[in-house]
Formats: structure tokens, C-alpha cells, sequence
């Protein structure tokens, strides 16, 4: 032993917390023998937090397959935080803590018992299977049985689902129900998945949405259309999680089925819901389809989800003729999300341009620029220059009438760009706009009103 390791032991058994603490920290860098790691188990009950704290860092980040056998005896600590933080040492050891979590159960009172099952279902190694399933079948205590459930989900224990399933059955007052239906739903097996569509009408909303849940994770192809069958008839609240399972178990299995326009309006109900993921399943699962009810309400939440808009484009480009109507008339009717809707459009005019999109009749014209003229005394500064920035693509000689607004424009940025759009129309009235802004208050745009003013004059 070195003179450093006496030194160490010396000080893990100091009077003085500080020096206990600096022992422990100093310990990160050495490999411990088994007479260290006992010496640093005891200082679990430190009366210092500091102390305990450290201890139990060094067993995290320094894991031996002794710790586990010398802590697990504080799963018992009447101090919480005692208890806790030797749970949460177990638990980072994960299945090396196995052994020693086992030999302790039936120790303890069922605050213990529970304790002890829940870090088990955590960590999840299938030894201990059967000794919590002793325990479910055995023990009478509420909260003891709720948690042999649980990590027996956890610990997707197949050999529980019968267990679960008798458990299911005698719950009479529905204390079990949840748990047990998570539970089965996590192991999901071919028995487990045929329980659920068995007692699915027989449970109330919150047992339905568990199963419908469990299904989206471990169904099969039976279950799939046992979702689409419920899909037709289900109440609007649980729409939006068959979906969300439907389209889980499409994509799992690599399905594709064509669904009716009954079934198409049921799922457009899901754009509606506050979950990002039930709307991305909404989605994926109509994006294929090209009817105008689909496209109008794609429109309606664009500018919402990055991802989604990334879609989204590429589907209104593929269907310009249907979507660039709808989109027109959302932003002549002032749709809630004008923003992301006027920079679409743009995006989508300079593409048409490109690619010879069919042109806007003379009255769609005309209603867009009417729009666009309103709009560029927006309060919002991003809403005045995309629909400026749309007026000069348009009608650039018509966009003029407008300009001096955007002279007096507070924001810079936007003056700036009005200085870029008067650089590519050749109308009398522009060089009075640009001498107005070689008089702005920003240095920036004077310079730049200067010199766009000079290149214009050397063209002419």
C-alpha cells in the first residue's frame, strides 16, 4: 500500500467533513480495492450532505461490482435523501445491481418492497422476473402491486402476461387497470395484443387511449385494422391517438393502404390536435392524396413545423394548379398565418417563373395586388416587406404607388431592401425615392441610396 492510499484511508475517516470530501474527490483518479470501497460505502450515511454527495459521484462515474452489495443495505435509510441517492447509484450500476437488489426483497416494509421493484423495473434485466411475479401474486398492498406491474413492463416480461391479464380481470374497481394495460402493452406480445381488442370496448376513454397507445408500439397486422376499423366510429378525443398508432404500425410494417374519403375526413380531424406528433401522423398518412379538402387544410397549418412545411412545399408545387388557388385565397382572406403564407407564395411565384407555372388570370391579379397593398401597412415588419418584395414581382410600375410608405419604413432592414427592389425598376418615379433616402437617418442606407443613385444616373 502507498503512502498515498494510507494518507486517503487516513482521511475518509477524518473528523472534518472538508477533509472527507477532498479524500473522496482525490479517490476519482485511483482504482479501488475492496477495503476502499467499503470505507467509501459508510460515508453514504454521512452526516455531511456534502460528503455524501461526493461518495456517491465517485460510485457513478468509478463503477465496481462490489458497490452494489455494500450500499444496497440505504434502500432501508429512514432519510430520504439517504435512500435516494443510494437508489440512484443502483440504478446507474444498472445490472451488475441486480443480485443485491433481489437478496433484499421481502426485508423490508412495503415502502421498501416498492422501492426496491421500482430500481429493478428500471434497470431491466429479466433475472428477477419471477421473483416479482411471487410478489404480485402474493402481496396485498395497493402500491406494491401497482409497481410489480409496472416493472414487469419494463422489464417486458412475457411470462407475465397471464399474471397481468388475471390481475386485470379481478380489479373490480379499476385500481390495477392502467397500470397492468401499460404494462402489457410494453411487453407486447401475440396474447397481449389479442387481450386488448378483446376488452377494448368494455373500458372507459382513459383505458381505451392506453390501449390504443400499446397497440401503436407492438401491434400487428390484426390490430392495425382493428385501429382503422375503430377509426370510423371513434369519439373525436381519441382520434387523434388511432392515428398516431395507425400510422405507426403502417410505417413499422411498410404497409400502404388506400383509405376512403370517410375515413380521409376522420383523419383530417387530427391537424386539429395540439400534439405535434398526432398531426405529423395526420399528415403522413394523407399526404399521398391530392383532394382539395387535403390541400386546403395543409394550407391552413402551414408555417407551424419546420418539417412539416419542408413537406408541404413539395406537395403544393407537384399540385400548383389546386394549391396555388387555395393559397391565394387564404391570403386574400387574411388567413391567421399571412406570415409564412405571403413568404410561401413568393417562394412559389419565383418557382412558377422559373418553371412556367400557369399565370394569374387578370382578376386574381388584380385581388392579390388589392391584398398586397393592405398588407404592407402591417404592424408586422416581415408582413410589409415580403408583400412589398411581391408587388415589385408582380407589378412593378403598380408597387411604386406604395413606395413611400416603405420610405418611411422603421425598420432598416426593410428600407435596405427597398433600396434592392428600386435597383431593377426603371421608372421616373424612382429616382425621387432613392434622393429620399440618400436623406435617411441611417448612415447605412444613405451610402447605399448614394451609390445605387450614381449607378442609376451612369445608365442613363
Amino acid at each position: 500500500m502507498s503512502d498515498q492510499e494510507k494518507i486517503l484511508r487516513q482521511s475518509l475517516k477524518s473528523s472534518d467533513a472538508t477533509v472527507r470530501k477532498e479524500a473522496l474527490e482525490s479517490l476519482l483518479s485511483i482504482d479501488l480495492d475492496n477495503e476502499l470501497i467499503g470505507l467509501v460505502a459508510q460515508l453514504f450515511s454521512d452526516p455531511d450532505k456534502g460528503v455524501r454527495d461526493a461518495a456517491s459521484m465517485l460510485f457513478t462515474f468509478q463503477p465496481y461490482d462490489e458497490v452494489p452489495a455494500q450500499i444496497v443495505k440505504y434502500v432501508f435509510s429512514e432519510d430520504i435523501s439517504i435512500r435516494n441517492m443510494a437508489g440512484e447509484v443502483l440504478l446507474k450500476n444498472g445490472s451488475n445491481s441486480v443480485k443485491a437488489l433481489i437478496s433484499e426483497l421481502g426485508k423490508g416494509n412495503s415502502d421498501d418492497e416498492k422501492f426496491i421493484i421500482d430500481i429493478l423495473g428500471w434497470i431491466g434485466n429479466p433475472e428477477p422476473t419471477q421473483n416479482i411475479l411471487e410478489i404480485l401474486n402474493t402481496n396485498k398492498d395497493e402500491n406494491v402491486i401497482l409497481a410489480c406491474a409496472e416493472a414487469l413492463g419494463n422489464i417486458k416480461a412475457e411470462e407475465a402476461v397471464v399474471n397481468l391479464v388475471t390481475l386485470l380481470e379481478n380489479d373490480t374497481d379499476e385500481i390495477y387497470t392502467p397500470t397492468a394495460m401499460e404494462a402489457l402493452g410494453k411487453i407486447g406480445n401475440k396474447e397481449a395484443i389479442d387481450h386488448f381488442m378483446k376488452v377494448y370496448n368494455d373500458q372507459d376513454a382513459l383505458t381505451k387511449y392506453t390501449i390504443i397507445e400499446s397497440l401503436g408500439r407492438v401491434g400487428d397486422e390484426e390490430s392495425l385494422g382493428f385501429l382503422l376499423n375503430e377509426l370510423q366510429t371513434a369519439d373525436d378525443a381519441l382520434v387523434g391517438s388511432i392515428v398516431k398508432s395507425s400510422e405507426q404500425l403502417l410505417t413499422s410494417m411498410g404497409f400502404e393502404i388506400e383509405f376512403s374519403d370517410e375515413l380521409k375526413k376522420v383523419i383530417l380531424k387530427a391537424l386539429d390536435e395540439s400534439d405535434e406528433t398526432i398531426v405529423m401522423a395526420a399528415v403522413k398518412l394523407l399526404f399521398n392524396y391530392d383532394n382539395k379538402e387535403i390541400i386546403e387544410a395543409f394550407v391552413s397549418i402551414y408555417g407551424e413545423d419546420d418539417e412539416r412545411d419542408r413537406m408541404f412545399k413539395d406537395k403544393f408545387i407537384e399540385n400548383n394548379k389546386v394549391a396555388c388557388p387555395i393559397i391565394l385565397e387564404s391570403i386574400n382572406n387574411n388567413a391567421e398565418n399571412i406570415k409564412p403564407l405571403l413568404m410561401l407564395f413568393k417562394d412559389l411565384y419565383e418557382y412558377g417563373l422559373e418553371n412556367n407555372f400557369e399565370k394569374l388570370s387578370d382578376i386574381k391579379n388584380m385581388e392579390l395586388l388589392n391584398s398586397l397593398s393592405t398588407y404592407v401597412d402591417s404592424h408586422d415588419e416581415e408582413i410589409r416587406m415580403v408583400s412589398a418584395e411581391l408587388l415589385f414581382k408582380i407589378n412593378p410600375k403598380d408597387a411604386l404607388l406604395f413606395a413611400d410608405k416603405l420610405v418611411e419604413d422603421d425598420n432598416i432592414w426593410n428600407r435596405l431592401k427597398l433600396l434592392e427592389l428600386l435597383n431593377d425598376v426603371d421608372e421616373p418615379e424612382v429616382i425621387e425615392l432613392i434622393k429620399k433616402l440618400e436623406q435617411d437617418s441611417d448612415e447605412m442606407v444613405r451610402e447605399r441610396a448614394q451609390s445605387l443613385l450614381e449607378e442609376k444616373q451612369t445608365r442613363t
